[in-house]
């Protein structure tokens, strides 16, 4: 095996992940990334990396998909020949009010936010633990993990949870010394160190250090964590925000607009219509129903209009359409004593 450390970070072709690629191969680590969607942002990271004179490999993955973390990691760890550092940091940002979430939002987020870390670290840790390495894990949370915004409930949440997460998997895997921490960003302006930052209120008014980070603020932190600086550091949550967290600020209504009109009437009507859809579709089962019970008491087959039979299956009084090609049947709700 190598003495040349190596790391992966899920989601490093663009914004966090690609600057965490880039600073860890600065400190000299050999680098495994994947992405979803973009290519072209992996192949640009891989540039970098290579130029420091470091290997890097790139993986396409859907880490939303529950066999990818692994099937991923497992290649990784053959590519790189190790594993000492495991990022995760791929995932996906949807707002939405609790007044108009829908079953698709809270799946797609808890496939890509939630599931797709805790799949990525176990994974992690069994070829840690098999390689006797004491690594160390990472997950890219948020500091709206700590500090409750509007629309914001399921990815918050999410965040916090990650984070509650990362002190039991620390008390799970001290046994070999490999260490679990997380990062919560805070506002990360998208350019480089030397891109301008634009200033606004909320950067002048709700951020003590009256900046926006640059990713390679969020790449120092991990690469801190990773290395041996921190070797007596596990369960934290390592907020990078300059200040942003800190308690009392949101309280100043001028820099954070909770209540402003477009927000509150956009959301408003989705709610409204959502209720309303959901009422209709509540009022047309009901009457689907009641069609159905009308034809049940006339032996008539609300689907074909050919005869009914009644029938006991499991002490309950069910009928089915004699029809061979409709087949319909229907639970009466009786017990087979009550009939």
């Amino acid at each position: 095996m190598s003495n040349t450390k190596c790391a992966m970070i899920t989601g490093g072709s663009r914004h966090i992940g690609q600057g965490i690629a880039i600073a860890l191969a600065e400190y000299g680590y050999d680098i495994a990334i994947t992405y979803a969607t973009s290519l072209d942002g992996a192949k640009e990271t891989q540039r970098q990396i290579e130029e420091l004179g470091r290997r890097c490999f790139i993986y396409e993955a859907h880490l939303e998909q529950p066999e990818i973390p692994e099937k991923v990691i497992n290649q990784a760890r053959a590519d790189l020949g190790r594993l000492d550092v495991m990022i995760c940091n791929a995932g996906k940002d949807v707002r939405s009010s609790v007044l108009t979430a829908t079953t698709e939002d809270l799946d797609y987020l808890y496939a890509n936010n939630l599931r797709n870390y805790f799949l990525c670290v176990g994974a992690a840790a069994r070829h840690m633990v098999n390689d006797k390495t004491e690594g160390s894990i990472i997950m890219i949370t948020s500091v709206r993990g700590q500090l409750p915004h509007p629309d914001d409930f399921y990815y918050g949440g999410i965040k916090a949870a990650m984070d509650r997460a990362c002190k039991s998997m620390a008390l799970d895997l001290s046994a070999y010394n490999i260490r679990v921490n997380c990062i919560a960003p805070g506002a990360i302006w998208k350019s480089g160190r030397d891109g301008e930052i634009p200033s606004t209120p909320f950067l002048r008014e709700s951020i003590p250090l009256h900046r926006s980070g640059y990713v390679r603020d969020i790449g120092e932190a991990a690469a801190f964590l990773a290395g041996e600086r921190s070797a007596y550091i596990t369960g934290i949550t390592l907020l990078v925000d300059g200040g942003l967290a800190l308690p009392g600020l949101l309280e100043q209504h001028d820099a954070i607009p909770w209540d402003y009109p477009q927000r509150k009437g956009k959301t408003h009507k989705q709610a409204m219509d959502m209720l309303k859809k959901s009422q209709e579709a509540q009022l047309e089962q009901a009457r689907q129903t009641e069609f159905e019970d009308s034809k049940i008491k006339q032996k008539i087959c609300p689907k074909c209009g050919d005869r009914l039979t009644a029938f006991v299956k499991d002490g309950e009084t069910w009928v089915s359409c004699d029809n061979y090609y409709c087949r319909w049947e229907k639970c009466t709700g009786e017990t087979a004593e009550q009939k």
